[in-house]
Parts: C-alpha cells; sequence; structure tokens
C-alpha cells in the first residue's frame, strides 16, 4: 500500500555509485551551510569530507535518497555498517583523533582548518562507535552521518521517513542498533520523536577555550 509521500510522487531510492555525485552535490547545497557545528568553523564542501566522509559511507550501499516527481533529490539519509571485527576501519578512526594535526594540516584542504574544533566537540561528548559494541553487545552497528532535506520541498515528515526506511533495511541487514551525532535541532527533535535514547549531552554555549570564548559562535 503506498503511503502518503508515494503517494505526492516521491520515490525512495538505496544510492547507488551512480547516483553519489548527484547526491554529494544536493548535501553540498543542504547540509554543509545549515549543520551548526560546519557552518560554526566555516565548513564548506570540500574534496575530502566527499570523498572520505560522505562517499565513504556511499559506498557501503546503506544510504537513502528521496527524488520527486522530476528525479530531483530532495533529501538524503547517509550512514554505513561499522563492524566490531572491522580493525582497519578502527585504525583509521582513531589516527584522525590522535594524529598531530600539525602533520594532518599539510594534505587536507583549507577548508578543514578548524576541524580540530569539531573533533574537540565529539571527545567533549564521549562519541565513540566503536566503544558501542562492547557496551551494547553486538557486532554490527549501523552509524548514522548525516539527514538532510532541502528546505524547499515542502513535504512534512520527509526526514522521519529517510531514517524509518533505513533503519527498516539495515535491521535485515543484521544491525541491531543506530548509533550517532544530533548537531543540529531539527535532528535532535527527529530522533528523539522516535524514541532513540541520549547517551551524552553538552550545550554549544558551555562549549568554550581557556579563555572563555565559545568555540562555536552560529550555532541558530
Amino acid at each position: 500500500m503506498e503511503n502518503i509521500f508515494e503517494k505526492q510522487g516521491l520515490k525512495f531510492k538505496i544510492i547507488t555509485p551512480d547516483m553519489i555525485p548527484a547526491v554529494l552535490d544536493f548535501l553540498g547545497r543542504s547540509l554543509w551551510p545549515d549543520e551548526p557545528i560546519s557552518r560554526s568553523i566555516g565548513l564548506s564542501r570540500n574534496w575530502f569530507m566527499d570523498k572520505y566522509y560522505l562517499q565513504d559511507a556511499m559506498d557501503d550501499g546503506t544510504s537513502m535518497a528521496a527524488l520527486d516527481t522530476e528525479e530531483n533529490i530532495i533529501g538524503a539519509r547517509i550512514g554505513k555498517r561499522q563492524r566490531r571485527s572491522d580493525w582497519l576501519a578502527y585504525f583509521v578512526d582513531k589516527l584522525y583523533v590522535h594524529l598531530p594535526w600539525v602533520l594532518m594540516k599539510f594534505w587536507i584542504p583549507n577548508e578543514m582548518g578548524r576541524i580540530p574544533v569539531m573533533l574537540k566537540f565529539t571527545q567533549k561528548i564521549g562519541y565513540d562507535v566503536w566503544k558501542m559494541f562492547d557496551e551494547l553487545r553486538c557486532d554490527l552497528i549501523y552509524e548514522g552521518k548525516a539527514v538532510c532535506c532541502a528546505r524547499t520541498s515542502g513535504v512534512r515528515g520527509l526526514g522521519t521517513e529517510l531514517v524509518k526506511r533505513v533503519e527498516h533495511f539495515t535491521r535485515e541487514l543484521g544491525c541491531t542498533h543506530t548509533y550517532l551525532c544530533a548537531s543540529g535541532k531539527y535532528s535532535q527533535r527527529l530522533f528523539e520523536n522516535l524514541g532513540y535514547t541520549v547517551l551524552s549531552e553538552s550545550f554549544y554555549a558551555d562549549f568554550k577555550g581557556r579563555n572563555g570564548e565559545l568555540y562555536l559562535k552560529d550555532t541558530r
């Protein structure tokens, strides 16, 4: 039976390799300018985030896009499966966190110059998908990377529908849990309404340097 979204002519598709360039273009317009942390640190679309954050996740085949009647992408849920046994992925993730930034800045885009602030915030809230395997007593977790909808779509509840569809899809693939960092008011409300458990929380107003200056100043 068609649901209200399909009755409006919307389609939901698992993102395939041929769709990735269009999805990256969509996220470049709709994700980075509106996400509070990236906006505050001046992070815009760049090849590094495209390839090693977004495309790396989409290559897993568990991300989904919503398309309108003209086949335009109007929403996307990005994420990937993380496996307890994937030691290479574990090593790479830890490398980004612990490698001295003075070494990394020579091979990453200038737009990522304030990424250490983002890493510091994730450490502050204790975000670490790898520790969750023991805490949840599982071997396969779906790690959410982003959920984004075009403001101009005019489709209410689209983000929630994307999350629910990906939940169902990944559950059939063996994922017993989803883990993510909800950085904006919209995403926080979305996941709370779906019954997600808040494991840790921090207010941007409390995230300050030694001199008391706010690290993130544009989190509206």
